[in-house]
């Protein structure tokens, strides 16, 4: 999935792809306007330690828990609500 896409989650929530990779699909609680130039040219997204003022940390993964995890999982119920163009 790509960055920027918006999802809707079962229970109406929104999130905003900022993170993709070998562990899952990772988003930021709510709609946001978003490039992967933006993410990547910042420092990363599940950095330990991202630059002050990097705002594209993801919140939550959409997948089931995992051992190691600590985020929120918060399954993969959701429907792509505004894919990026």
């Amino acid at each position: 999935m790509k960055a920027g896409t918006i999802v809707r989650l079962a229970d109406g929530r929104y999130g905003t792809v900022v993170y993709n990779g070998l562990d899952g699909v990772g988003i930021k609680w709510g709609k946001h306007k978003v490039t992967a130039d933006e993410i990547f040219g910042s420092g990363g997204c599940l950095t330990e330690y991202p630059p002050p003022g990097y705002q594209w940390i993801a919140e939550a993964m959409l997948r089931k828990p995992y051992k190691g995890c600590e985020m929120p999982c918060v399954g993969d119920d959701y429907e792509i609500e505004e894919p990026i163009r």
